[in-house]
């Protein structure tokens, strides 16, 4: 009769290919889990993308996403594979059962490592097969050109050798290293060392024009061979590493670090004597526990922490900045919540907890402490060493600075909570590490879509990240009993999903709370005006007004100086005028910044520099072209040119310095022969008057709000500029006498012109009332564009608001735009009727905020608001106090000069 060790010896005496066939089952028994994990991450990731990318293709419109998830979920896999190999072995003390069985330390290698390949190789084609599948549904077609480069970067040879070297260094961090986690903790900075080499070599044997080294691709022949014999060596180098650290690791009896010791006598228990008052209580004697068995990814923690607060400290734009605060920080923070109940998960200590009764809120409060506030450290300093170009002072702390900290503790704490969430899940503790890296994609894509749809909801995030808090609290009593059946993880999925929906739901709730009420009457008032609509065409075909007049979109403000004290005075005029003086300073009321943030054609040039003499005389005729042509606008010059010679060009002059970058170099770093510009600024203020006054007058005709914003209100705004320069080097700010010089008194003759081609104040006022109100019939009369794209057609448009956009998809949505436009409407002619509002009014701020949000543009990356929430003059129909007093202002002096001429 056969019995147990009949069947023992069996097994003892096959064949050693039998052996390895059951080494590779169990190993593969071993990695099933991970493979499984990742073959549902990459399917629901990617149908995420695709369904994200379907609903709004503004978010993501170079598929960006798809080339990302190709790259880090095999990554993933192949940081995974050697800690679930190994350290779940080293956990589970099985190794020392293996070296009792008659195989060899090389057989259990490879495999090992011939499992882990496999498990990598499947991860990655099943993540191939999805990105092809997912850019053929999203274009309707291939292009080879994804499959040589990944985001334009790194050739598809590069990506594949360094999964390999991942690989690798996870062998030996994991054969270093008995505990999973601290294996995965090293091989992060070990890995990042070997990349560091790898580069330093390259730079030094290959000698490339590229900045950023070569790819594989664009090598010649002698460079490819000379990089595979690279990799050959690093290769080599890393797999002799392994093969002598497993030798150490997996020959012999035990790998163990202490031996038990042979006591001859009876074993007597040591009798230790504890006085009453010096036991500890359960708070304290928990929160040791969790610190003794977190040490390890606390300390980790603390060196990434201290670690960058030394790199920004020394070098702020060092090139490792990037990748610490996109993949080591993200990382650290999923690990630090994993680790929050890994420890009692693998030492199975829940049973021991439950047995006594213990309380799980004392449990998950103890737990979360130690690795809750060091995430939170975490969290608060990312926004205060991740850049120099974090800005928390006015006037940036209101407009960027406080979304953009609280974004990046939001996104710090969720990866924390999702990580705490993700431990509690698995039925293998060690797994948990890799999945909440995907855990935590899968939730964010959905967030981030839903916060690229409705920006400025950054903050509803706090309503997620408590649901979240609240499921891990939830499910520390199944934690506690040991439980990791679908009545763990179903619960954890559906706190997800919960989560994501409450989060949805109240910014709905909120979108439509906010909306404003109907204003039937206001409506009929506005509906019983009786004007003529006309298209962009006919006005064009019948004045001439060409493209080049609207070739730059420019954003002003005007600062009141009455309020500041003398330094700061002298600071806000020194973007103006930048050698301005004290006493010149003091006698300044208003400073005007006006600034391009987006050019259509011809960059703007700083002529102040130019040395081409040819290129003067060529734009002079070019100006004289201009003004003599009676209605014709941007036929021979453009806007842009005109901004720079009145605006960009005198203000780099005071300055010393270039303001532009053209033609591959800066105007300015090397002393050319300077021409004389001012003749053309003094044709270029005369030619941007005469722009101004042709479109106001026929805005009383033709009612076109586009052409008067970008036109009239854009070349008056240049004018305004202009004219301050000339009144400031004509010392027209102050008492002193006037320079000077032919030049000078040119100068001053056609300050009076150009004053005096400036329209009054009724023609403004009366052409930017029918103008808005013309636009807003428009909009009233025409039909929403619906799913497609908008065409030519009698679709509705309204400046620039993208009402294309997916979000107008929805009813709700759309009647919100009609309301806020409607609000905004009647608010701006309100102002206009009873008196324009100066720039830092309450009612003239809360304007600009709705203008903002109607006319925002996800498409265009210099958008009007140029990342400000606010609108401003003049690509919006905000119109300050301040334009009318810097004219009036200006009307002063040329009549004061006007006087002097004659006189002269």
């Amino acid at each position: 009769m056969a019995t147990a060790l009949d069947d023992y010896s069996r097994v003892a005496l096959r064949p050693t290919g039998s052996r390895m066939s059951h080494l590779i089952w169990k190993d593969f028994q071993m990695l099933k889990p991970l493979a499984i994990a990742a073959a549902i991450g990459i399917l629901a990731l990617y149908g995420l993308a695709v369904l994200r990318s379907s609903v709004d293709p503004v978010a993501d419109p170079d598929l960006i996403t798809l080339s990302v998830l190709w790259v880090l979920v095999p990554n993933l896999v192949a940081l995974g594979v050697p800690p679930m190999s190994l350290g779940t072995e080293n956990e589970e003390r099985t190794l020392d059962w293996l070296r009792t069985l008659p195989v060899k330390w090389w057989q259990v290698l490879l495999s090992k490592m011939l499992v882990g390949f496999a498990a990598w190789f499947f991860a990655l084609l099943l993540a191939t097969a999805c990105f092809v599948l997912s850019y053929v549904v999203l274009r309707g077609g291939w292009s080879w050109q994804r499959v040589s480069t990944i985001n334009g970067m790194e050739s598809l040879i590069e990506l594949l050798a360094y999964s390999v070297g991942l690989l690798l260094c996870g062998w030996v961090a994991a054969l270093l290293v008995r505990n999973p986690i601290g294996s995965v903790l090293l091989v992060l900075p070990f890995i990042l060392g070997v990349t560091l080499l790898w580069n330093a070599l390259v730079a030094e044997l290959i000698d490339t024009p590229f900045r950023n080294g070569i790819t594989f691709l664009e090598a010649d022949a002698s460079q490819r061979a000379l990089l595979l014999g690279l990799a050959v060596v690093f290769t080599g180098v890393l797999s002799a590493a392994v093969v002598g650290l497993a030798r150490r690791r997996l020959a012999g009896t035990s790998d163990a670090k202490w031996q038990a010791p042979i006591i001859a006598q009876a074993y007597q228990p040591t009798v230790v004597q504890v006085a009453w008052h010096g036991k500890p209580s359960r708070m304290r004697a928990l929160l040791w526990q969790q610190l003794r068995q977190t040490r390890m990814v606390l300390g980790a923690a603390l060196i990434l922490l201290l670690g960058t607060i030394l790199l920004s400290i020394a070098d702020p734009r060092s090139n490792f900045m990037e990748p610490l605060f996109a993949l080591a920080w993200p990382m650290m923070l999923l690990v630090l919540g994993v680790a929050t109940f890994h420890g009692d998960r693998r030492g199975c200590r829940q049973g021991f907890f439950a047995d006594r009764g213990w309380p799980a809120t004392l449990i998950w409060l103890t737990r979360l402490i130690p690795t809750g506030s060091m995430a939170l450290v975490l969290a608060l300093a990312l926004p205060f060493v991740s850049s120099s170009r974090w800005h928390f002072g006015p006037p940036h702390f209101q407009a960027y600075g406080t979304q953009a900290f609280v974004w990046a503790i939001l996104v710090q704490c969720m990866l924390f909570i999702l990580g705490v969430l993700t431990g509690q899940w698995g039925r293998r503790p060690s797994l948990a590490f890799f999945g909440a890296p995907v855990v935590a994609l899968l939730w964010m894509l959905p967030a981030f879509g839903l916060f690229g749809l409705y920006q400025g909801y950054v903050s509803f995030l706090w309503i997620a990240a408590a649901i979240l808090l609240f499921a891990t609290w939830r499910l520390t009593p199944f934690v506690m009993q040991g439980a990791s059946s679908v009545a763990v993880w179903g619960r954890g999925l559906a706190y997800c999903l919960l989560a994501l929906g409450v989060m949805c739901g109240c910014i709905f709730w909120h979108r439509w709370w906010t909306t404003p009420a109907e204003m039937p009457r206001w409506r009929n008032e506005m509906l019983a005006y009786q004007i003529e609509p006309i298209s962009f065409d006919d006005y064009q075909s019948a004045y001439m007004t060409l493209p080049g007049t609207r070739n730059v979109r420019l954003q002003c403000d005007v600062y009141p100086l009455e309020q500041m004290d003398a330094p700061l005075k002298k600071n806000m005029l020194s973007s103006e005028f930048p050698r301005v003086g004290p006493t010149e300073a003091s006698a300044i009321k208003y400073t005007v910044r006006l600034h391009p943030n987006q050019y259509w054609a011809n960059r703007v040039i700083n002529y102040g520099y130019e040395s081409s003499a040819e290129r003067f005389r060529k734009l002079n005729t070019q100006l004289d072209a201009e003004l003599s042509a009676n209605k014709s606008m941007g036929e021979h010059v453009s806007q842009a040119e005109l901004y720079g010679l009145c605006v960009d060009t005198p203000i780099s002059v005071k300055h010393g310095r270039p303001q532009a970058y053209v033609n591959g170099r800066y105007y300015g770093v090397v002393p050319y022969g300077l021409l004389n510009w001012r003749p053309l600024r003094r044709k270029a203020l005369e030619v941007a008057a005469k722009w101004t006054r042709i479109t106001r007058e026929q805005s009383m005709e033709f009612a076109v709000l586009e052409e008067l914003l970008g036109n009239a209100e854009s070349n008056e705004w240049i004018v305004i500029a202009g004219l301050r320069q000339v009144a400031y080097e004509q010392n027209l700010f102050s008492d002193s006498a006037s320079p000077l010089g032919e030049d000078n008194l040119l100068d001053r003759q056609v300050f009076v012109r150009v004053v005096d081609e400036l329209c009054d104040e009724q023609l403004r006022r009366e052409g930017r009332e029918r103008c808005l109100v013309s636009a807003w019939q428009r909009f009233q009369n025409a039909e929403w564009a619906g799913w497609s794209t908008r065409q030519l057609g009698d679709e509705k448009f309204f400046l620039s608001a993208d009402l294309d956009d997916p979000l107008y998809r929805m009813g709700i949505e759309r009647k919100r735009f009609t309301r806020k436009l409607d609000v905004a409407v009647r608010e701006t002619l309100d102002q206009l009727r009873s008196g324009l509002r100066r720039w830092d009014d309450r009612e003239l701020v809360a304007l600009r905020g709705i203008w903002g949000e109607l006319l925002r543009n996800r498409k265009d990356a210099a958008s009007i608001l140029a990342g400000n929430e606010y609108a401003s003059p003049p690509q919006a129909p905000i119109f300050y106090q301040e334009q009318e007093l810097l004219i009036d202002e200006l009307r002063q002096m040329a009549n004061e000069l006007r006087q002097q001429l004659e006189s002269e």
